[in-house]
């Protein structure tokens, strides 16, 4: 049941990728008391992201990543599918014919796993 949750949850991210218009996203929580813990967590948050945009337009200079949030979205929603048991290849499978392209959901599966979970990334 969990793998059918986390599939669903990449499907559901890599389909808003075609939506018409922008994917209705909240503003983000002020920060009103930061701990040095808290603020290091949200460091080392945004250079793992940073690192995997950085990569993903490296990686598909073809592709519109203007909507950085969606790209990041599915990123983490990659992360919560190996959270739940997933394989690199199940997760590409789940996403590979929808919105992405082949290479976009490889390049996704890949730099989420080293950049965004590195506890999943692959070992050389």
């Amino acid at each position: 049941m969990k793998k059918m949750a986390a599939v669903a949850a990449v499907l559901l991210v890599a389909g808003s990728l075609t939506a018409c218009g922008a994917f209705p996203i909240g503003p983000s929580p002020s920060k009103t008391t930061a701990t040095p813990d808290a603020d290091a967590a949200a460091r080392e948050t945004f250079a793992q992201e940073s690192a995997y945009l950085a990569e993903l337009r490296k990686q598909l200079p073809k592709t519109d990543l203007s909507s950085v949030q969606l790209w990041l979205d599915l990123g983490h929603a990659v992360c919560a599918a190996f959270d739940d048991g997933l394989t690199p290849k199940e997760v590409f499978d789940s996403m590979q014919g929808g919105a992405l392209s082949s290479p976009e959901a490889s390049a996704v599966v890949v730099l989420s796993g080293i950049h965004l979970c590195p506890e999943y990334a692959p070992t050389p």
